[in-house]
C-alpha cells in the first residue's frame, strides 16, 4: 500500500506540473523561497529586473522554467558607452523571450529606449501581437529614433477592452479610428501628434479614464475634459506643443512643465483643483515677451488661488519675484500646503515673500534645493535695479505682510541642503527669519545631501563635519515659538 501511495503521489505531481501547480522540492536548509507558491514568486518576479529573473533558472531544477511563467515582462534596450563594444541583438532576446513564455495572460508588458526604424516594425508588430493574444494590461511603448520614424499603433490596440495602462512615445495614432478602452485609467502619450477631435473621441472611449499626461505633444490646442473620471492632468511643453486652452472643470490635479515657447495656454475651467504644479518656463526671445510672461502669471496666479496645494518652480518663481519688487498686488491664496523648488538666490526671496503675502492659511512650507538654472530669463538687466538689496533688512520689511507666520505655519522642511548651501547668505537669512518669526511652528526639518564626489574619499567626511558646524549656528538661531523644533536629517 505505501508502494502504491508513493506511485499514485508522483503521478499527481507529474498532473500539477503540467498544469503549473508545482509541488514544493526538498528544501536545502535555510532554502525558504522554493517552497512558496509560484503565485507568490511571479509577484516578487514583478519587483524585480527582467534579466534578473531569468538568471534564476541557473538556481536548480525547481527553478529552470519557473521565469517562462512570469506575468511582468520589460524589455530595456540599454546602448554601450562605448560605440566599439559588442552589442547584442535586442529585438532578437525579445522575440527569445517571448517564445519561452508560458504564462496564459501577462499583466505588464514594457518596451523601452528600442531604437527603432522603420525595419523594425515587423517586429514591433509581433509584440503587440503578443500582446493581444495574453491580454497585456499594462502596455508601454518607448521608442528612441534618429530620424522621427514614428511607428504606427495597429487598428487593433485601439479596442483592447481589457488594457488599463497605456504608456507611448514616438508612436502614431490613426485619427479616424473609434477607440474603446472601457477599462483604460492611465494614458501617456509622449511626441504625439493629436488633434482636438481625437483627444475628444479618447476621452469618449476610456469612461473610466484618471490620469492624462501629454508629453510635448503637436497640433492639439484645446484641451476639453468634460469626463468626471479624468482627476490628473500632465502637461510637458515644447517648442511645438502651441496649447491654446483648458476646460477641465472636474479636475483634481494639474501639473504643468518643460519648456513653452513664448506663450502657454489659458484656463478656462479648473474651478475643481485641489492641487497644482507649476514648474515650467517659457523659451523669450526678446524684450517685447516681458509684459507676455507677467501676463501669464498672473493669469495662472489668479487661476489657482483657490487650490490648497501649490508647487512652483525657478522660472515662474522669479516671475513673482519681478512681482514683490514691482508691488504688483498679489490675489489672497488659500493655499495651505507650497512647494517651491529653488536654489534659494537673491532673485528668488522676493517670489517666496510675495507666496508667504499671499498665502494667508498656508499650513506646510517645503523647500526643494534643487539647484537648477532656468532658461536665461529676459529681465537680467532690470534684476540690478531692483534687486540690490540685503537679506535680511529685505525680509524684515516685510515682517507685517505675512499673517501665515503669525497663525498657521506649523511645518518647514527643506531638501536637499548640499555642501555648497552651506555658506549661503540667501538661505542662511530665510532659515533665520522663518524662525524668528513663525509664531506658531512646531518643526523645521533640514534634510542634507551628503553624496561623495568622485575620487575624493574623505570629502563626505569633510562636508558632514562643516554641516555639523552649520547645524550648531542654525541652532543657536531665536525661536519665535517656543514649540519650534529643528531637525538635521544627514543621510548616513
Amino acid at each position: 500500500m505505501a508502494t502504491h501511495s508513493v506511485h499514485r503521489e508522483s503521478s499527481g505531481d507529474r498532473l500539477n506540473r503540467a498544469k503549473g501547480n508545482r509541488p514544493s522540492p526538498p528544501l536545502s536548509p535555510g532554502d525558504l523561497i522554493s517552497a512558496l507558491p509560484d503565485a507568490v514568486i511571479h509577484h516578487i518576479f514583478s519587483f524585480l529586473p527582467l534579466k534578473d529573473v531569468i538568471k534564476t533558472s541557473v538556481l536548480s531544477k525547481r527553478w529552470r522554467c519557473t521565469w517562462t511563467s512570469t506575468t511582468h515582462l520589460a524589455f530595456n534596450e540599454v546602448r554601450p558607452r562605448n560605440h566599439d563594444a559588442f552589442y547584442f541583438d535586442f529585438p532578437s532576446l525579445v522575440d527569445s523571450v517571448l517564445r519561452q513564455c508560458t504564462s496564459p495572460t501577462v499583466k505588464k508588458f514594457h518596451v523601452t529606449d528600442l531604437q527603432y526604424d522603420e525595419t523594425d516594425r515587423p517586429k514591433v508588430d509581433r509584440w503587440l501581437h503578443f500582446a493581444a493574444g495574453r491580454r497585456v494590461e499594462d502596455l508601454c511603448l518607448f521608442l528612441i529614433t534618429e530620424r522621427w520614424s514614428m511607428y504606427i499603433l495597429p487598428p487593433s490596440l485601439y479596442c483592447w477592452s481589457w488594457l488599463v495602462r497605456l504608456e507611448v512615445s514616438l508612436c502614431r495614432f490613426s485619427w479616424d479610428l473609434t477607440v474603446s478602452w472601457p477599462c483604460l485609467k492611465v494614458l501617456s502619450m509622449e511626441y504625439a501628434e493629436l488633434s482636438d477631435d481625437f483627444l475628444r473621441r479618447i476621452l469618449r472611449g476610456s469612461p473610466v479614464l484618471e490620469s492624462l499626461e501629454l508629453r510635448q505633444c503637436w497640433r492639439i490646442k484645446n484641451v476639453i475634459i468634460d469626463s468626471t473620471s479624468v482627476k490628473d492632468l500632465l502637461l510637458i511643453g515644447a517648442d511645438n506643443f502651441l496649447l491654446e486652452k483648458i476646460w477641465a472643470p472636474h479636475l483634481l490635479s494639474l501639473r504643468v512643465s518643460g519648456m513653452w515657447k513664448r506663450r502657454i495656454f489659458t484656463l478656462d475651467d479648473v474651478s475643481s483643483l485641489v492641487k497644482a504644479d507649476l514648474v515650467f518656463s517659457i523659451r523669450t526671445f526678446s524684450p517685447g515677451d516681458k509684459s507676455m510672461c507677467y501676463d501669464v502669471m498672473k493669469e495662472l496666479f489668479e487661476k489657482v488661488h483657490r487650490v490648497p496645494i501649490i508647487t512652483i518652480g525657478g522660472w515662474c518663481l522669479k516671475v513673482l519675484s519681478f512681482f514683490e519688487m514691482k508691488g504688483v498686488p498679489s490675489p489672497l491664496s488659500k493655499c495651505q500646503n507650497l512647494t517651491l523648488h529653488t536654489p534659494i538666490t537673491q532673485r528668488d526671496l522676493p517670489g517666496i515673500a510675495y507666496m508667504l503675502g499671499s498665502s494667508e492659511f498656508l499650513e506646510k512650507l517645503t523647500i526643494h534645493l534643487n539647484g537648477l538654472h532656468v532658461f536665461k530669463y529676459m529681465l537680467d538687466k532690470e534684476w540690478k535695479d531692483h534687486f540690490n538689496y540685503d537679506e535680511e533688512d529685505f525680509l524684515f520689511s516685510r515682517k507685517g505682510n505675512f499673517q501665515c507666520l503669525e497663525k498657521h505655519l506649523k511645518s518647514i522642511e527643506i531638501i536637499g541642503f548640499k555642501a555648497n548651501s552651506f555658506g549661503s547668505k540667501h538661505l542662511h537669512a530665510l532659515i533665520k527669519f522663518l524662525l524668528g518669526d513663525t509664531l506658531v511652528l512646531e518643526k523645521m526639518i533640514i534634510k542634507a545631501d551628503l553624496h561623495s564626489r568622485k575620487g575624493q574619499k574623505n570629502h563626505q567626511a569633510a562636508v558632514l563635519s562643516k554641516l555639523f558646524g552649520v547645524s550648531r549656528n542654525v541652532l543657536s538661531y531665536q525661536r519665535a515659538s517656543k514649540n519650534a523644533e529643528v531637525i538635521f536629517d544627514y543621510p548616513f
